[in-house]
């Protein structure tokens, strides 16, 4: 990143660079993030799209913008103001909504995914890793994790609950991977992808008009038809949203988790000893790992000082929870990654409103395939370096080659 143009600003350096930043592969902390966090918390970035933003990464600035109503979500998704990429945003979605909008819209799936329905379902996800980790024993090694484990398992789940075939799953993987691009397809292939992935959408909704069961999609058509509280818009997007948050992200952090275990087998070794840590580990994974490189974008309706930066109404700001759980004035020695660690008030699944509505589901499933994988396989080793994705706005390995 680059000093800004001339003239003295109050507080920190405000600095503007090209965003997404330069790609690095693993896991561990950004130095562009620890940089910020001590010269530049509110550095002025200019987005894919062309547009400026602010880019926050303290972790108490992080959790202001969060929380805070004076920064909206609407004011991002729709109208003309600055976006990340120049593609459709989906403005009926919940994730583009604010308040009282979102309240509504937020407790028509919330039942579905509460930290009681994740128990309820964990025998269901157990089933399932061992049905993958059968798969993979009948491998010869080296296998690759991603594909036989690391993503089948929250596909498998997220179908189950939303009511889509699981043999459908192929084709919503590839919509997935697409819609969460920065860089790495074109608008064109983007608008595609969110095109198609609706259309599929709204055939398995009529579908379920017809035969509706116990899942998620039934729910919101009945929301939608009898009582009139949800737009086929916002069915559809709901679908959408859910497929990919609910799939796509916990794909990532599963394949993550494995890598840092194996890059240090020290670690794979303790829970592999230790599984009652299982579930405190997973929390300091989720902590430690820098996956998510960029953040929803959010515009301020009103002029708020942030980070020694004075926001104005009408500029689009971006809180990148990576960064802020690796504050080193909140989590002691973040670097490292701590099962001991007792203090965790990480960021992983978001703050405020739009706090991750399937965070219970995922921790479930996580837990779960970390379980069942040290378990079965106590030798599980790193076979080969991982290969990275890029162009996206996570980073995850893309192959996990392991051997046992």
């Amino acid at each position: 990143m680059t000093d800004a143009g001339p003239g003295p600003l109050p507080g920190p350096p405000v600095r503007t660079g090209e965003f997404p930043l330069p790609h690095h592969d693993g896991l561990g902390p950004l130095r562009e993030f620890a940089a910020l966090r001590r010269d530049a918390p509110c550095a002025r970035i200019r987005l894919p799209s062309g547009d400026l933003a602010w880019l926050v990464t303290r972790y108490a600035d992080v959790r202001t913008v969060l929380a805070d109503p004076r920064f909206s979500r609407t004011r991002a998704t729709r109208g003309t103001g600055p976006r990340i990429a120049r593609v459709p945003t989906l403005p009926d979605s919940v994730l583009a909504a604010d308040p009282p909008e979102h309240t509504r819209l937020r407790k028509l799936v919330a039942a579905a995914f509460t930290a009681r329905r994740a128990e309820e379902i964990r025998r269901n996800v157990a089933r399932t890793v061992d049905e993958l980790l059968d798969g993979l024993a009948a491998q010869s090694p080296p296998a690759d994790l991603v594909p036989l484990f690391a993503r089948p398992l929250p596909l498998a789940v997220i179908c189950d609950l939303l009511g889509v075939p699981r043999q459908d799953g192929g084709r919503l993987d590839a919509w997935c991977d697409t819609l969460r691009s920065l860089t790495a397809n074109s608008d064109t292939e983007v608008t595609a992808a969110v095109g198609e992935m609706t259309g599929y959408l709204a055939g398995l909704v009529t579908a379920k008009r017809r035969h509706p069961a116990d899942d998620v999609l039934s729910a919101l058509i009945a929301a939608r038809d009898e009582g009139d509280r949800l737009s086929q818009g916002e069915l559809v997007s709901f679908g959408l949203v859910l497929f990919t948050g609910g799939y796509g992200t916990t794909a990532d952090r599963l394949a993550g988790s494995v890598h840092l275990l194996l890059e240090d087998p020290a670690r794979y070794g303790r829970l592999r000893d230790e599984p009652a840590l299982i579930p405190r580990a997973v929390e300091e994974l989720l902590r430690y790992a820098q996956t998510n490189v960029q953040a929803n974008l959010r515009v301020a309706t009103e002029a708020v000082d942030i980070g020694g930066v004075t926001i104005a109404e009408g500029e689009a700001v971006m809180a990148v929870n990576s960064s802020a759980n690796h504050d080193e004035s909140v989590f002691e020695h973040p670097g490292l990654v701590d099962f001991d660690r007792e203090r965790n008030p990480h960021l992983a699944f978001g703050h405020g409103v739009h706090h991750c509505v399937g965070a219970p589901v995922a921790r479930v499933q996580l837990q779960e395939a970390l379980a069942g994988l040290t378990r079965r396989f106590p030798a599980l080793r790193s076979a080969a370096p991982p290969s990275w994705k890029t162009g996206l706005g996570t980073r995850a390995p893309r192959t996990l080659p392991v051997a046992w």
